[in-house]
């Protein structure tokens, strides 16, 4: 009987992980809508985890009201450092994220009062798994409204043309903007259910080489589509379960998956999925400039 319950255990943590990896995946992907590559989603997940953490230790609050303050401050600092960011394009943008996610970790790093290097423990358990399945759900169900929206149809524009976006008369540094807040919202409640799942969080998490995972799960999955990002962190997170009996070669042979998807399915997963079923069109990556790949054309 203990057994069984260790193995259930184990598995209802792959699930959370799963739902978990989907969840930042899709952060990644709302600025990818917009053809902005933005590595900031380990930052601004630190900063959820750190803000409900810190208001449960310290400050007595409820886990809801340490889930509001951390979508809270993350939004804010978003909106507030947003719009001079999002002047940069491509690497410049990615790199300029990518210093701040790691302005976030040192400040996490050498500030006592976040633990230090030593990390936080003694966080409440408070997360459970369906809480996380129940907050992805949600997610999946907003991005099912955004595809159908203004607002997505103008994010997917600016994605594909942002000079012709603008000439249409798009206010694209709004747009961007409001993208990279609600990419922020949802990577700090990611962080904060992350926290509450266990009892201990520490700077070394929310490093570069976490951010360019989360990306490869967007990129793995396909970026058509959200099914895309939310299909290929599932994947990749089960993947070396899968593989499990191949001990020392799982590394490999996730690298090799990764490696032949993106060579040779530049769609992704979801991609091959409608090349297998007859009369599906592939959609066109905002982030490949609008162009389909087949014909070349926008």
């Amino acid at each position: 009987m203990g057994d069984l319950l260790q193995f259930l255990a184990s598995y209802n943590y792959l699930a959370y992980l799963a739902a978990l990896n989907a969840i930042l995946a899709l952060s990644v992907y709302i600025m990818l809508m917009a053809g902005q590559l933005s590595l900031a989603s380990m930052g601004f997940m630190a900063i959820g985890a750190y803000t409900s953490a810190l208001l449960m230790i310290n400050g007595g609050m409820p886990f809801a009201v340490g889930l509001l303050g951390a979508a809270a401050l993350a939004g804010l600092i978003a909106l507030a450092i947003g719009k001079p960011i999002l002047r940069l394009k491509g690497v410049y943008l990615a790199i300029t994220t990518v210093g701040f996610s790691e302005l976030i970790r040192f400040l996490a790093l050498n500030w006592d009062y976040l633990g230090g290097a030593m990390g936080l423990n003694g966080i409440p358990q408070t997360t459970r798994t369906w809480h996380v399945f129940l907050y992805l759900a949600i997610l999946i169900f907003l991005f099912h409204r955004l595809d159908r929206s203004r607002y997505g149809r103008a994010l997917r524009a600016i994605g594909l043309d942002e000079t012709a976006a603008k000439t249409m008369g798009i206010p694209t540094a709004r747009y961007k903007t409001l993208a990279f807040a609600a990419s922020a919202v949802m990577a700090a409640l990611a962080g904060s259910f992350a926290a509450h799942y266990s009892f201990y969080i520490s700077p070394g998490e929310y490093n570069f080489s976490q951010a360019v995972l989360v990306l490869i799960f967007a990129v793995f999955g396909g970026l058509g589509t959200h099914w895309g990002p939310v299909l290929g962190a599932i994947a990749l997170t089960l993947l070396p379960e899968v593989f499990r009996f191949l001990q020392d070669w799982r590394p490999i042979i996730y690298g090799v998956s990764v490696l032949l998807v993106v060579i040779f399915f530049p769609g992704g997963l979801v991609g091959l999925f409608k090349l297998m079923i007859p009369g599906t069109r592939r959609k066109a990556s905002p982030i490949a400039g609008g162009k389909d790949e087949r014909h070349g054309t926008a």
